[in-house]
């Protein structure tokens, strides 16, 4: 076992540690629910429209957490790594705000366990939080200010596995726990009173969540493959304890003062997590091209927080598509000729609903994979690039125009085989 993969193990333990308190978000779409739902692929997935239930890799040397049953070929040791920017620019029918927020969005170690079983563990935001709105109101010639405020958000530590069956199929398990925060604040002020009111709502959340994975990979002719690959993820309650607390005070020298506490409540519950489904299918030339597309469906309607406190969420349903090419993995006459172009596109109906309103998402994405390191091992540079749009720009939602720029690399070795000369 090489020293660098020993200090990348290390390495690994500690930042899943530290960023665990990342600021992730920016977005006002995250007010609801648990906010964005972050836990979907890395970075060589996001660059062909987010197709994740398949094995996307050319060389088979790279893992794949949201599908642990599409690691089946997954012959090396592999270190994945990712950084993701969002740029975000929001409008309505007068206002025009831009904010970015960049945060480390992947970790994961995974390996073969002898010939037909493989492992592996990770780190991943799961949602993020991220908002500061404001907004004036009315009533009886009455101005109120209203200030909006969230953060935090659920991070996800996970382990997976996987057994190839038959040659041609396999199964798997991934077993995230979750945990983290999510704050959220409201404060209003009224014209001409010094008198404010906040109301506070604080959630901390601790809990499992398991997703059951299957892959089938059918080999056509001499260098042609068709795969399909499925994942369901088993609703969950996950340990809520949540405090919510109403407070009015005045400010006196900038500083909040005669703090009167009008409402505590202390609530241990549960917050329910939905049910998912994921399938997709490719076709591929090795090492050549591959095409592929695939549908989620999430029932985002049976989401709660605590019994008393349901959410107006409604399902998610996601269709994508995408593919990779390789002008000639074996050149060596020209680099570029060897690097993994990406590319795909995305049409999603998200579970954010106003009034009779739903809110969609789309967009396209590309990406390239640069080879570095030896080229026995098939380590990567990826970058990807995913530019789209969410909600629209009228009197009651605002439209977000955003491009995340995400920058990794997957770093392969093999591991824990016998020497043949000593």
């Amino acid at each position: 076992m090489k020293l660098n993969s020993v200090l990348a193990m290390i390495g690994f333990l500690g930042l899943s540690v530290q960023v665990s308190a990342q600021s992730v978000s920016t977005s006002p779409y995250t007010s609801y629910g648990i906010g964005e739902v972050l836990f979907d692929n890395n970075i060589e997935q996001a660059g062909m429209g987010g197709l994740s239930t398949l094995s996307t890799n050319p060389y088979n040397s790279s893992a794949n957490f949201y599908n642990p049953a599409a690691n089946a070929q997954l012959n090396m040791t592999s270190f994945d790594f990712g950084v993701n920017t969002r740029l975000s620019q929001f409008k309505d029918e007068v206002n025009t705000s831009k904010k970015s927020a960049t945060y480390i969005s992947n970790i994961s170690l995974a390996f073969p366990v002898g010939s037909k079983a493989r492992a592996g563990f990770g780190f991943q935001p799961y949602s993020t939080i991220g908002y500061d709105l404001q907004t004036v109101s009315y009533n009886d010639e009455v101005n109120f200010a209203n200030t909006y405020e969230g953060s935090g958000g659920i991070n996800s530590l996970h382990v997976m596995g996987s057994y190839n069956i038959t040659p041609e199929f396999s199964a798997g398990v991934r077993m995230n726990y979750l945990f983290g925060e999510m704050e959220r604040k409201q404060t209003i002020t009224t014209e001409g009173l010094s008198l404010l009111t906040d109301y506070n709502y604080e959630a901390k959340l601790s809990g499992f969540q398991f997703t059951l994975g299957t892959s089938y990979s059918k080999k056509i002719g001499t260098n042609r493959r068709f795969e399909a690959g499925a994942t369901y993820t088993l609703g969950t309650n996950v340990n809520a304890k949540i405090q919510d607390m109403t407070t009015t005070y005045t400010f006196v020298d900038n500083f909040p003062n005669h703090i009167d506490t009008i409402h505590y409540k202390k609530v241990y519950g549960d917050m329910k997590l939905p049910q998912m489904v994921s399938f997709g299918a490719s076709y591929r030339k090795e090492l050549n091209w591959m095409i592929g597309a695939q549908v989620d469906w999430g029932d985002w309607g049976g989401y709660s927080l605590t019994e008393d406190e349901n959410s107006d969420l409604d399902t998610r349903f996601r269709v994508s598509a995408g593919g990779y090419w390789i002008p000639n993995f074996n050149s060596y006459k020209s680099y570029f000729d060897r690097v993994t172009y990406r590319l795909g596109g995305f049409y999603e109906a998200t579970p954010l609903q106003f009034g009779d309103i739903g809110i969609k998402k789309y967009g396209m994405t590309f990406g390239f994979g640069f080879p570095i390191g030896k080229d026995r091992d098939a380590s990567m540079l990826n970058i990807a690039c995913e530019l789209g749009q969410l909600g629209k720009a009228d009197s009651q939602i605002i439209k977000e125009n955003f491009a995340n720029i995400k920058v990794g690399f997957t770093l392969n070795d093999i591991w824990f085989r016998k020497r043949v000369i000593d």
